[in-house]
């Protein structure tokens, strides 16, 4: 029986009896479906020749198939608040064999070995906190990785094709990190090393990546290692992404961040407006322990609550990335609604200022 082809579906599942609506779409020969499914899927949904994007929210949990995949056609999966066995995991993606985008949301799992997804190029996890300890990820052949809220133990396995990076740290981490070192009466006990090791392997595994973006947490972590004393390895970045604000607790971080980029050629930072109590309270404990060690970094407030952007602040800041940048040839300074008329002229004065004393293009956004 012919069917007519319906290009894209969006639906919820809340009982077994709404698999008819998976079955209508299928039979129709769908190439976009997105569904939230409040339980366990029909084995026909995992057999499919037609779908190209998928997303599924699955709210029960369940994303185990009891047969073998084939979505032959699939080039775009994405999934959210999944369970999987590496057993699932390895069925789903060798049923996708043009595979090229791959994202996980919220979803426990142990090992993601995407050594034999040959197409792939893109991979977006967020990881949940539920999942297992230790979270080992093998892709060889991905170009990008875009890795947020990642716990200390996250493992990059292998990444060796990475050319682009997007990577940040769970927000509480930093402050777990302090409150370890704190609590231990020996500074140099190997108990402390956890967070360490987990930074410096995060490291070594983007040490050949062009472009990489970073987030607070991120460079808060990297200030505790500054002062720890942490070796970092060099990078070879071309374009850093610093998705960040102007607070004290970042600042050693993007100063070290940059010591170890040597061929860097271009700075985006971007502020961010993601400031509430928790993140808050996290920048307190990283500016207490940080306060201890130097105080070179005072000029740089401990909070980041202005609406209006500083022309001091900001030539201090500009100035701190110059500073530690040998390459350099552009420098983007997004600060969103914190640029507006009242300061627009001023701000504009001092980066032309600082762009004809150092000889590098400033752009402020």
């Amino acid at each position: 029986m012919w069917h007519s082809k319906i290009e894209s579906v969006r639906c919820s599942l809340r009982g077994p009896k709404d698999s008819k609506i998976i079955n209508f779409a299928i039979s129709h020969n769908v190439e976009t479906l997105s569904l939230v499914t409040y339980h366990a899927l029909p084995d026909f949904f995992f057999r499919n020749s037609c779908l190209k994007k998928l997303v599924v929210n699955s709210r029960c949990g369940n994303m185990t198939p009891h047969c073998n995949v084939s979505w032959t056609s699939l080039t775009d999966l994405c999934l959210s608040y999944s369970t999987l066995s590496d057993e699932s995991f390895s069925n789903i993606v060798s049923g996708s064999p043009l595979l090229e985008s791959l994202t996980l949301q919220s979803c426990s799992f142990g090992c993601l070995d995407l050594s034999e997804s040959l197409r792939l190029r893109r991979l977006d996890i967020q990881v949940a906190s539920y999942a297992p300890r230790v979270v080992h990820v093998v892709a060889p052949h991905i170009h990008y990785l875009r890795l947020r809220d990642f716990k200390s133990k996250c493992v990059l396995a292998d990444v060796s094709s990475l050319m682009e990076a997007n990577v940040d740290t769970i927000y509480y981490l930093p402050k777990f990190w302090v409150k370890q070192i704190e609590l231990s009466k020996d500074p140099d006990d190997p108990s402390n090393d956890e967070y360490q090791v987990m930074l410096q392997m995060m490291l070594e595994k983007l040490q050949n990546v062009e472009s990489l973006t970073v987030g607070l947490s991120f460079l808060q972590m990297l200030s505790i290692a500054e002062f720890r004393g942490v070796p970092l390895p060099t990078l070879k970045v071309k374009t850093l992404i610093l998705k960040t604000t102007i607070v004290r607790s970042a600042v050693p971080g993007i100063a070290k961040l940059l010591q170890i980029s040597p061929g860097l050629k271009k700075i985006i930072f971007h502020k961010t407006e993601d400031w509430n109590c928790v993140v808050d309270l996290v920048e307190k404990h990283v500016t207490r322990y940080i306060d201890r060690q130097d105080l070179k970094d005072l000029i740089f407030p401990t909070r980041s609550m202005f609406r209006v952007a500083k022309p001091d602040l900001l030539a201090s800041f500009m100035e701190l990335l110059l500073a530690n940048t040998r390459t350099l040839e552009m420098l983007v300074v997004r600060l969103g609604s914190c640029l507006n008329r009242s300061n627009v002229a001023e701000l504009t004065q001092v980066a032309l200022t600082l762009s004809h004393k150092n000889k590098v293009s400033i752009v402020l956004k």
